[in-house]
């Protein structure tokens, strides 16, 4: 499949990826709509400070405000996520600590970030993300909107 990846500082190109494969309680969205972030810009200049905490790494693929289709399903997973329009949450927690297992996932320690740190992003064909992590998206929000859904609940939060 086809996805943007930052190589070094200021340096991106469309390369050919592995497509993902979903795990256990695992999706693969077909991606619909991107929005490009300030901490996109910052990953390709390399000025995000994740790089000097050692959390960022090149290559990466950026891209976490996102909306897609389910296209596969990993196992133990709904068969009902099959074919429904979604978007997702960016930061993933752990899942076992107090704060995951109070809703906090956002402030975990061992977070990962959808296409920040640990786990490739959006801006490519297809993202494989955690079924917990994503929410359905009825059919009056359009994909443009979205892909906004993260940047609102920022904001909203």
């Amino acid at each position: 499949m086809r996805a943007l990846v930052i190589d070094g500082p200021k340096s991106a190109a469309v390369q050919h990826v592995d497509a993902p494969v979903p795990g256990p309680g695992q999706l693969v969205v077909d991606v619909h709509r991107v929005g490009i972030c300030g901490t996109d810009i910052e990953l390709f200049t390399a000025e995000l400070a994740y790089f000097e905490q050692g959390k960022s790494r090149f290559p990466l693929v950026p891209g976490h405000e996102w909306c897609g289709v389910v296209s596969a399903i990993g196992p133990d997973t709904d068969p009902a996520w099959l074919g429904q329009r979604v978007t997702g949450d960016t930061m993933l927690g752990c899942g076992h600590c107090q704060r995951c297992r109070s809703g906090r996932h956002h402030v975990c320690a061992d977070r990962h970030e959808i296409g920040i740190m640990g786990w490739p992003g959006a801006l490519a064909e297809k993202v494989l993300v955690p079924a917990w992590s994503v929410y359905r998206l009825p059919d009056t929000v359009d994909d443009r909107a979205g892909a906004m859904v993260e940047p609102g609940g920022n904001a909203w939060r």
